[in-house]
């Protein structure tokens, strides 16, 4: 219903500062307003039909009521139902009515009903949609997308005969009888006018199409024998506007190659000359680009757009005009980069700055889809009259102006308090008498409430500081997520079911007073059932709004990311990382249900086993399932082949000693730290245990020894300090089982290579 408002909303947030350069907020309003405009007689139609079908369902009802008894009592006053009571009349009627009156009550769900299949018709018929597939595109659906068998790609290139029309325009060819061959471990160039066909050899090569006649062939082998992701894993693409994901800059390296090494990573970050920029971030690879990458400069996001593309060592390069949108001091420093990326590797450049492509082994000029001259830059330099030397030439005379290259200062962002857009004290404004048109019906009231409410939000978020929109919580796709969804939320609330929320309302109000009349000892009674239903309902509605916040954050979550891939296929498709965006996608749309599952792990006595794994993915969860601070859900946890569920919970405890990454000290001495947890321990033990974790000797040089107060959290010590303190603390425990929570990760290499040894020896 909302799906054309929705676009709108996507497409001015993800565009918003050319909108506000442009000062179209205005502009852009009364566009948002025009699309919700159409959908309020979409919801006056459905609410009047399933306002009618309502009350038809309560006539029925009334009927049998009125009928029902008036005939019975006919029936009971003629001779031969003699045995018809009054009771028989309210068995029999009163069941028949109350059937219709259900069917009244869940009435609205129809509504809701019809909606969701009206939703899902456009899913399903894309689901069951016969598809020829003829480009193997089944395999980004497995789950492994990353193709191990190794393909010979270093061969020559060659375009033998070329047409080609692109399915939205087929009246227009664009490539004519094209044929050009690139040359192995050499670069090949394509220069042209706008519409002469470079780019749509690089899409053909790419497989995103298929030529109408003719073939492509690598290495002598035909394109359409390649399995499709092998075929684009082993092509690099760097792109006029390169596209980067709204997640850290090592992650956008790492969509090169998915089982890329941080040593991979930051060689090629090196080799596209971005490792130095990264490292003077804040939180150098691990800065967030955000929303299409604008904390990034033009060519900060050209190298790291080149750096995903050779972490993956591909076998061709294509450069599809890769600095013409760069100002001179970013193209120099890119184009090194390039220069660098392009040696002894088969490349292929398309170019509207001409100088850029001077060294290349050869050059095609293409004009109208067809190879009009072909050769090195000084033998086409060389032709009086060619069409190479006149743009050439034409190029050297312009004038270029240095641009100015914004960009955006990676500065933290604070948490702000951020306004509530619907506060109470406007919602009377929101709710304009609707006297003038008369309308009386909820789907009219609502759809209009709707409407105004709508509005009213997207031009407050279009009058929002541009810090708001650099949060990943209020991304282009959030909004629209947002707006869309609480739109249907408020027309559910203000539409047919707030008929029956007042209807009851009049109802309970009138019982309540009818019933004081004729009983008010039996109505106190039932006044009192009747509040603690009213008490455990709004229970229930309080855990349930907390449920939907969670239920919202994730699935704004989800269609940020899912709007993201969808604006960026191309580049999802170049990258061959379908499968990777669709384990991201399913992982944040079942994330309210993910749980960690134990099956009897087995540790047998005077081994290590080791868990491993990337963040979030279970390691610290099972530390803590161990010591029961959860119990999981399904499966059990197994000591000496008996349920940990089963045994004494202190003592289990007993049986671990824990070391977790930020040891935990409290503001006590440091005997009473060491000591922790156990009564009656002598100096002596503590010392002791202070020797083994090789800490004793420091202690010693204190001034107050082990009565030393270590402040709030240990903030007295250093991290090596607070660590041995702990392991000693531990060591004095004598732990039959000992957890080690990443214990080292947050010590420098000499603190760490002492406290690990002082593990192994204890």
């Amino acid at each position: 219903m909302y799906s054309k408002a929705g676009e709108v909303v996507q497409e001015v947030f993800s565009s918003l500062r050319t909108v506000l350069s442009l000062n179209g907020e205005k502009i852009e309003e009364k566009r948002y307003e025009s699309k919700l405009q159409a959908t309020r007689w979409s919801s006056m139609r459905k609410g009047a039909v399933f306002g009618l079908l309502g009350g038809w369902i309560y006539l029925i009802g009334y009927l049998i009521y009125s009928i029902g008894f008036a005939f019975g009592l006919s029936l009971m006053s003629h001779e031969g139902y003699d045995r018809l009571s009054f009771s028989d009349l309210l068995v029999i009627i009163i069941p028949l009515a109350r059937i219709i009156t259900n069917i009244a009550f869940v009435s609205p769900f129809f509504q809701l009903l019809e909606e969701a299949r009206g939703a899902l018709a456009p899913v399903f018929r894309l689901i069951d949609e016969e598809e020829v597939i003829s480009m193997n595109e089944t395999q980004i659906l497995k789950d492994s997308v990353i193709c191990k068998e190794a393909i010979d790609m270093n061969g020559d290139i060659q375009f033998d005969n070329i047409n080609f029309v692109y399915p939205a325009r087929p009246d227009v060819l664009v490539l004519r009888n094209l044929t050009l061959t690139a040359r192995a471990g050499e670069t090949t160039a394509l220069v042209g006018t706008n519409g002469s066909g470079k780019s749509t050899c690089v899409s053909l090569l790419l497989r995103f199409y298929e030529p109408s006649s003719g073939h492509i062939s690598i290495s002598d082998r035909p394109i359409t024998d390649y399995n499709l992701t092998q075929l684009r894993q082993n092509i690099g693409v760097v792109s006029q506007e390169p596209i980067l994901f709204s997640t850290s800059i090592y992650e956008n390296i790492r969509f090169g190659k998915e089982d890329a090494t941080r040593i991979e990573i930051e060689e090629a970050a090196r080799q596209a000359n971005a490792h130095d920029f990264i490292m003077k971030l804040p939180n150098k690879y691990d800065t967030v680009v955000g929303e299409r990458s604008v904390q990034l400069s033009g060519g900060e996001k050209q190298r790291v757009a080149l750096a995903r593309a050779l972490v993956k060592q591909p076998s061709l390069l294509l450069l599809d005009e890769a600095t013409s949108a760069l100002d001179h001091t970013n193209e120099k420093i890119v184009q090194e980069a390039l220069d660098k990326a392009c040696k002894d590797r088969t490349t292929i450049v398309i170019a509207h700055r001409l100088t850029t492509i001077e060294k290349a082994h050869r050059i095609y000029v293409l004009d109208n889809g067809r190879v009009i001259e072909q050769g090195t830059h000084e033998i086409l330099m060389s032709k009086e009259g060619g069409r190479y030397r006149k743009m050439m030439n034409a190029q050297h005379t312009e004038k270029i102006e240095n641009g100015i290259d914004e960009t955006m200062d990676l500065t933290q962002i604070e948490d702000d308090d951020q306004q509530q857009i619907f506060d109470r004290s406007r919602q009377s404004s929101y709710n304009n008498p609707d006297v003038r048109d008369e309308y009386t019906a909820f789907a009219v009231s609502g759809s209009k409430l709707t409407e105004r409410i709508c509005a009213k939000a997207f031009a407050h978020y279009l009058r929002q500081e541009m810090t708001f929109f650099d949060n990943h919580e209020n991304s282009s796709g959030a909004i629209c997520n947002r707006l869309s969804s609480d739109a249907l939320a408020i027309q559910q609330m203000v539409g047919s079911r707030l008929g029956i929320v007042f209807e009851s309302v009049a109802m309970f109000g009138l019982g309540i007073i009818l019933g004081f009349v004729f009983s008010w000892q039996l109505t106190l009674t039932m006044l009192f059932f009747i509040i603690s239903l009213f008490v455990l309902s709004f229970i229930q509605v309080c855990w349930q709004a907390r449920l939907n916040k969670h239920s919202d954050d994730i699935f704004g979550l989800a269609s940020s990311l899912a709007v993201e891939i969808i604006h960026n296929m191309r580049t999802v498709k170049k990258l061959a990382i379908e499968g990777e965006f669709l384990r991201q996608f399913s992982n944040l749309i079942h994330k309210e249900y993910k749980y960690v599952e134990v099956n009897c792990y087995s540790f047998k006595m005077f081994l290590k086993p080791i868990c491993k794994g990337a963040s979030g993915s279970g390691k610290s969860t099972v530390i803590q399932l161990l010591e029961r601070f959860y119990d999981p859900i399904q499966g059990q946890i197994c000591l000496d082949g008996v349920d940990i569920r089963q045994l004494n919970i202190q003592w289990l405890r007993s049986c671990f000693g824990l070391v977790i990454q930020e040891p935990i000290l409290f503001n006590l001495t440091i005997a009473q730290n060491i000591a922790y947890g156990r009564e009656n321990v002598s100096i002596e033990d503590i010392i002791d245990a202070a020797t083994k974790a090789n800490i004793h000797d420091f202690i010693q040089r204190l001034p107050e020894g082990y009565d030393t107060n270590v402040g709030m959290k240990g903030g007295h010590l250093s991290g090596g300090e607070k660590q041995r303190i702990a392991l000693a603390r531990v060591l004095l425990r004598q732990p039959k089982i000992l957890l080690l929570d990443e214990a080292t990760s947050a010590m420098d290499s000499c603190n760490e290579q002492v406290h690990y040894s002082l593990i192994l020896v204890n």
